[in-house]
């Protein structure tokens, strides 16, 4: 999983819900608690790996919300627990410490001690949140800020060859939908939102007989082709059904291509473990991806693990890909050939590039880049110059006043 934090605030309160997130923006991700259940909060703790619990007193609410933290306190006896109150309290204090609470902090305190109380309490458990991450599936995103054909022709590629190593779920939730079921020929009724839907049923059986199955082995989850714009979930359940797909898969490849500037995009980012960045030999693909990645590093998205594919690559043609890499500050993971006839044969026969063209370069280099994500190589080194990068800073400021 990502290497930021993740916190859990159970409130009932936007305010308090805002000033915990923003006094915590640069030490992780704060998900709101959709349901005020022990079960649930344990389950998204679980599926997150929390690092500590927030949980707001309310006068009106303090019985229940007492049995509460107890209740959780005693199902996770090293998740950190911390209270927020409006006033302080001696007697509240006393309370809450007894039930096994780690502090009390009055709601409106400084970002700086806010800070400083958390950082004392995380060290406690890095140790034991490493392992239970370790315990699970790997998930490998493709990203791009273009929507097209590339994402998904990349991602079930990258899945394909996996899937001949280790049991592999491509989840395909880029833009324009429902793409590389398309493309293997697959149809399904059950889509993620269904899964969404029915987080409790999420079981070896259901993935069975309700997810798109390739011949190859490979498993297929998607999002609907009509419109989803109505489903309503929560950002806590997209990390429980994240964490329980882990559970079944030791890799998923999870295509994002076309989604940008989106709270979902950067929600499902900081639940994987490794970023491949797609990009064109081109200026304006270049421009809107680097957009893209100064973005995530804004919203500070763990970057750690990702690295640049050139897609379409023409060898004489300026700029080279380790150019292209070195723009965005990444390391090159590979440069895929344009294949434009495979691709197209692919698109329009629901087989696999590695059916009909197993020796086109494309085929040659997915395979290739399908072993180095598997053995971890994606590192990143941060590097801020290069030909593109100059080019596009001298065309940005060009674009914007046209």
């Amino acid at each position: 999983m990502s290497e930021r934090n993740c916190f859990i605030a159970i409130t009932q309160s936007q305010e308090c819900l805002q000033w915990l997130g923003q006094s915590l923006r640069d030490e992780g991700e704060m998900i709101p608690a959709d349901s005020p259940s022990i079960d649930r909060v344990i389950q998204l703790s679980d599926a997150i790996g929390a690092s500590i619990i927030f949980v707001q007193l309310n006068p009106a609410e303090y019985r229940k919300e007492a049995l509460l933290i107890e209740g959780i306190i005693a199902a996770k006896p090293f998740l950190p627990v911390i209270v927020v109150a409006d006033s302080f309290d001696q007697n509240l204090l006393l309370t809450v410490i007894r039930l096994g609470a780690r502090d009390f902090i009055k709601s409106g305190t400084r970002t700086s001690e806010v800070i400083a109380e958390v950082k004392r309490l995380i060290p406690r458990e890095g140790g034991l949140q490493a392992l239970q991450n370790d315990q699970h599936g790997k998930i490998t995103a493709v990203v791009s800020a273009r929507p097209g054909s590339d994402s998904p022709m990349l991602a079930l590629h990258l899945a394909l060859a996996i899937q001949e190593t280790e049991p592999t779920l491509l989840l395909d939730l880029g833009v324009p939908h429902g793409d590389a079921m398309l493309y293997l020929g697959l149809t399904s009724s059950y889509s993620f939102i269904d899964a969404i839907r029915s987080l409790r049923r999420i079981d070896s059986t259901l993935i069975q007989t309700g997810f798109g199955r390739h011949k190859s082995g490979l498993t297929v989850l998607s999002m609907p082709e009509d419109s989803w714009t109505g489903a309503q979930f929560t950002a806590a359940d997209v990390c429980v059904l994240l964490r329980s797909l882990r559970r079944h898969f030791s890799r998923i490849v999870l295509n994002l291509g076309g989604m940008v500037d989106s709270d979902f995009l950067l929600l499902l980012l900081g639940n994987v473990d490794q970023i491949v960045l797609l990009v064109e030999q081109s200026v304006p693909s270049c421009r809107q991806n680097m957009q893209l990645i100064k973005h995530l590093r804004e919203e500070k998205v763990s970057l750690a693990n990702t690295g640049v594919v050139v897609d379409r690559y023409l060898a004489k043609m300026p700029p080279d890909a380790e150019s292209i890499a070195q723009s965005f500050g990444l390391p090159l993971l590979s440069s895929l050939s344009s294949s434009g006839m495979a691709r197209l044969a692919t698109m329009n026969s629901g087989e696999s590039m590695f059916e009909l063209s197993p020796n086109d370069p494309y085929s040659v280099s997915v395979r290739k880049l399908a072993d180095k994500l598997m053995d971890g190589k994606a590192r990143q080194t941060e590097k801020t110059n290069g030909l593109l990068h100059k080019l596009i800073s001298v065309i940005t400021p060009i674009a914007d006043r046209l």
